[in-house]
């Protein structure tokens, strides 16, 4: 989908298919893959074959809402539906399913589109962001595998036992991250051997190896689709709009942020380019966190409601902070200082971001 760099970045069908689709992995027996887990790994890096299929999505990393950040949370704490059109990695649509409707994303020429049911409008978005936030379309399971192992490209692989996904016989190998910083456990794929597809991902915590994420088709087929699904539809009286990508960053878009430190936790800060003010990104692979300028607003109501969530106080020299954390998540809020506030996350050990937080520079408020 989005360009190989994006890893320095930093996610309806009837009841009955998904019951037949469910039951076919249960009772069709998966064949063994001679392929080794490194060649695997290779495939699954050498692109994405043309698909097209159904996939759900299913978050257990147990986050409360984060002020203007609850679409986000949503998709890291309970199901999530969607529809994959895949031609190419600059040729592709994915439709998020929801009660209400459906939110689409299109690429395509070297632009993206935005389609809300809901609001019956189209926006066409212009430029590109360094950073953003994750979105639905992030968790398609080819998409999820080829960001997660290309960050971990250099971490030890093995071989996983095959297993029957959306009907395919899928083999399988496990990422083990050998960063001791990082939260993430393992990281599971399998894929069908011949394409490389991948059709089911895992990703469990060190601390607990139930998956906490974890996505999967249940429909799959080796289609390229045609362009015409590939093409926005805008129905009569739907609005259409234009946006910049930057001013769609939502909680990422603060103007008048401070130029974030070039170094935090030991981590030095990756290179962005320009866009994002305030916005840093330390470290690389699944041992790095970001850093996001936020209002004194939202700063505070995220401090306010961390003891109700779970979360703990940290001590800093300048203002106050809270974390939150997750088996596979951690969060650092800290506001009370001149200029707003700021959102660290990452996954990684929540002593990392705590040390970061208290390395900020800052002025009382």
């Amino acid at each position: 989908m989005t360009a190989a760099r994006v890893t320095r970045r930093w996610v309806l069908v009837a009841a009955g298919t998904a019951a037949v689709a469910g039951a076919a992995a249960v009772t069709l027996p998966a064949s063994g893959s001679d392929e080794p887990a490194e060649a695997l790994r290779g495939r699954v890096l050498g692109g994405t074959p043309p698909h097209v299929g159904y996939a759900e999505s299913t978050g257990r990393l147990g986050l409360p809402e984060i002020p203007a950040l609850e679409r986000v949370t949503a998709l890291f704490t309970g199901v999530t539906q969607l529809r994959a059109y895949v031609a190419g990695p600059d040729r592709w649509r994915v439709d998020e399913l929801t009660p209400a409707g459906e939110r689409d994303t299109y690429r395509r020429d070297g632009r993206e589109y935005l389609w809300d049911f809901g609001a019956n409008q189209l926006t066409t978005v212009t430029g590109e962001t360094p950073v953003r936030l994750p979105r639905a379309a992030d968790l398609v399971p080819s998409e999820l595998a080829r960001r997660l192992v290309g960050l971990t490209r250099a971490d030890p692989v093995t071989s996983l036992d095959p297993r029957r996904v959306a009907g395919w016989s899928a083999a399988g190998f496990r990422v083990t991250p050998a960063d001791p910083d990082t939260t993430v456990g393992r990281i599971d794929v399998w894929c069908d051997p011949a394409s490389g597809l991948p059709l089911r991902v895992e990703v469990a915590a060190r601390s607990d190896d139930r998956p906490l994420l974890f996505t999967e088709f249940l429909e799959v087929a080796l289609t390229t689709p045609d362009d015409r699904t590939l093409t926005p539809a805008v129905p009569p009286g739907a609005g259409s709009v234009t946006a910049e990508a930057a001013d769609l960053a939502g909680a990422l878009r603060q103007l008048d942020a401070a130029e974030p430190p070039a170094r935090l936790a030991g981590r030095e800060r990756v290179p962005l380019g320009s866009g994002l003010p305030g916005v840093g990104v330390y470290g690389a692979g699944v041992a790095g966190f970001v850093l996001v300028p936020a209002s004194r607003g939202i700063a505070d109501r995220v401090i306010d409601g961390a003891a109700s969530a779970g979360g703990v106080t940290v001590d800093v020299p300048v203002g106050r902070a809270a974390r939150l954390s997750t088996p596979l998540l951690s969060v650092v809020a800290r506001g009370g200082i001149r200029r707003g506030g700021v959102l660290l996350a990452g996954t990684v050990a929540p002593e990392v971001l705590e040390q970061a937080v208290r390395e900020l520079p800052g002025r009382r408020a």
